[in-house]
């Protein structure tokens, strides 16, 4: 055998040694860039929602839940099921005014939730078994249809576990508007194997 063959034989034992490896290297590029594009478009969603939610709309309503279904239009979020769903909050930080508005004396131990911010309404659009809230979940028989929340002030399920980490100084009444999302990503499957779950984000007015 010539030394040219011998040569264009390595370089043919070299390229399919080499090739799996590169292959997986476009592909992780490939799917790392769907994830990204994925992730800007869930972001500018929430933020949307959010403000939205912070001026008033009312997304108990139909027709305005349909608005942000729209707006998450390739994600999959359907306005009850699909591959998203998006967790409406609104959080209020409870100190002696609010328990005294409830009937409760400084210093009753019955306003549990006293120097807490506790969810005062939820609401949620979408597949609500993806994913729950990172700051807890109300007892579902304390929620109305119009998603709020009753014996917030004494009820411990209704604490927002873990926020006032986002917004230290939050002052008792005060309240913020808080919409989580959360989308599968498909492109993070592959060839029946999970690779990652789906992308989370969040925004606070």
């Amino acid at each position: 055998m010539s030394r040219a063959s011998q040569r264009r034989g390595g370089a043919v034992i070299e390229l399919a040694l080499s090739l799996p490896v590169l292959v997986s290297l476009l592909l992780g590029v490939f799917l790392m860039g769907l994830t990204l594009s994925r992730g800007i478009y869930a972001t500018q969603v929430t933020r949307d929602t959010a403000q939205m939610f912070a001026r008033g709309l009312n997304f108990a309503l139909t027709p305005n839940q349909d608005i942000v279904v729209r707006l998450a239009s390739g994600l999959g979020l359907q306005r009850n099921g699909g591959n998203g769903t998006v967790i409406l909050s609104v959080i209020e930080f409870i100190g002696d005014e609010q328990c005294a508005a409830g009937g409760y004396s400084q210093g009753d131990t019955g306003c549990a939730n006293r120097n807490w911010p506790v969810i005062i309404r939820r609401i949620v659009i979408g597949n609500a078994s993806l994913r729950q809230s990172n700051f807890g979940t109300p007892n579902p028989s304390l929620i109305d249809s119009e998603g709020w929340v009753s014996n917030y002030l004494t009820d411990t399920s209704t604490r927002a576990v873990g926020f006032i980490s986002l917004v230290p100084d939050m002052a008792p009444g005060q309240m913020a508007y808080l919409v989580e999302s959360y989308f599968w990503a498909p492109e993070l499957t592959l060839a029946g194997m999970q690779f990652g779950g789906g992308i989370y984000t969040r925004s606070i007015f």
